[in-house]
C-alpha cells in the first residue's frame, strides 16, 4: 500500500490556507491616515486627546508626523500625507491656490507669547505691543544683556517671528549669533533651550506649547513677559491634500477627518482640553476665506486671558 503522507500533508496546508485567507477577508487591514501638523499640537497632547475618538470612529489608524508647519505642507506637497492640521496661514492660503490642497477650514486658535526671565533683563513686559517688545530684545541683545532663541525652522511660529522683525524694520541676517541663536527645532526644544539661558533668554512660543512645557516643571524660570497684540494671533487650519496631485492619497479619509474635526463634538473637546487649569486651543471652525482678524482685540486679549476653574 503507498504512503499517503505527502498527500495528507497537501490537504492539509490548503485547510490552513483557506483559513487563513478566510480570517483576512473577515479582517481587513485598518486603513491609515496620514497626519502632517505642527509640533504644537502634538506636544501639548491635544492630538492624544482627540485621535483615539477619530480612529474608533473610523476603524483607521492615524500616523502622525508632527514637524514645523513648512515642513508639514512640503510633505503635503510631496504627496506624502493625506492631511494636514498647521498654523501658517499665508502658506496655507498659497498651498491651496496653487492646488496641492482642496480646502482650507478654521478649526481653532490661540495666540503667540514672548516668553523670557521673570527678572526680564529687557523690559519687554513694559512693550506697548510685539513690535516694541522685539525692539527691546534687540536693543539689549546687541548690549549683552539678552538672547533670544529662534525656531529657525520655517515653522508657523518662525515665520511669525521673522514677520514681527520685518515689523520693526530689523534685518535677522544681520543679527550676530552671540545673542541671536537660530536653533532649527522644534518648540519643546526651544524652550528649553531658552530655560537654560540663565537669566537672558527670550522666545516666541505658542501658548499650548509653553503651558504644557510649564506644567512638567522643565521650564520653571521662563515666563509670560508679552502677550496680547492681535498680530500675535495663532490661526490653526485643517487641509486635505488633493487627489489630482497624488492620486494613491487616502482622500477619503482625508474629507472624513476634515469633517470630523470640525464637528461640534470634536470643537467641543477642543474646547474643554486644558493643561494645568490653562484652555490652550479655542475652536472656531469655518471655511478658511474667513478673515482671521476679524475678531474684536478685546474679546480676543479677553478670551486669551481666561483660566478655567
Amino acid at each position: 500500500m503507498k504512503d499517503k503522507s505527502p498527500l495528507v500533508g497537501i490537504i492539509v496546508l490548503g485547510i490552513v490556507m483557506v483559513l487563513l485567507l478566510g480570517t483576512v477577508a473577515v479582517h481587513p487591514a485598518k486603513q491609515r491616515l496620514m497626519l502632517a501638523t505642527t509640533t504644537s499640537t502634538q506636544d501639548s497632547g491635544l492630538l492624544d486627546y482627540i485621535l483615539p475618538n477619530f480612529e474608533s470612529k473610523y476603524d483607521c489608524i492615524v500616523d502622525v508626523i508632527a514637524v514645523g508647519s513648512g515642513q508639514a505642507l512640503q510633505l503635503g506637497k510631496d504627496g506624502n500625507a493625506d492631511v494636514l492640521l498647521v498654523h501658517s496661514p499665508a502658506s496655507e492660503k498659497q498651498f491651496v491656490k496653487d492646488g496641492y490642497g482642496t480646502s482650507r477650514t478654521l478649526v481653532c486658535y490661540n495666540q503667540f507669547i514672548v516668553v523670557g526671565p521673570a527678572a526680564d533683563p529687557a523690559g519687554v513686559s513694559q512693550a506697548k505691543n510685539a513690535t516694541d517688545a522685539f525692539i527691546r530684545i534687540y536693543q539689549n541683545g546687541t548690549e549683552g544683556k539678552a538672547i533670544f532663541v529662534s525656531r529657525g525652522d520655517l515653522s508657523g511660529t518662525d515665520t511669525k517671528e521673522k514677520s514681527i522683525w520685518v515689523k520693526a524694520k530689523l534685518n535677522v541676517t544681520t543679527f550676530s549669533n552671540s545673542w541671536y541663536l537660530s536653533a532649527g527645532q522644534g518648540m519643546g526644544a526651544v524652550l528649553d533651550i531658552t530655560e537654560q539661558q540663565t537669566d537672558k533668554g527670550y522666545t516666541l512660543s505658542d501658548q499650548a506649547t509653553y503651558y504644557t512645557r510649564k506644567a512638567t516643571g522643565i521650564i520653571p524660570h521662563l515666563e509670560i513677559v508679552y502677550q496680547g497684540d492681535t498680530f500675535l494671533f495663532n490661526q490653526y487650519s485643517v487641509i486635505p491634500v488633493n487627489p489630482a496631485k497624488w492620486p494613491n492619497i487616502n482622500a477619503t479619509l482625508a474629507m472624513d477627518f476634515v469633517n470630523w474635526i470640525t464637528s461640534p463634538d470634536i470643537q467641543s473637546m477642543i474646547a474643554n482640553y486644558t493643561v494645568g487649569g490653562y484652555k490652550l486651543f479655542i475652536p472656531n471652525t469655518g471655511p478658511g476665506s474667513i478673515a482671521e482678524t476679524q475678531i474684536v482685540s478685546s474679546q480676543f486679549q479677553a478670551v486669551m486671558a481666561i483660566r478655567t476653574c
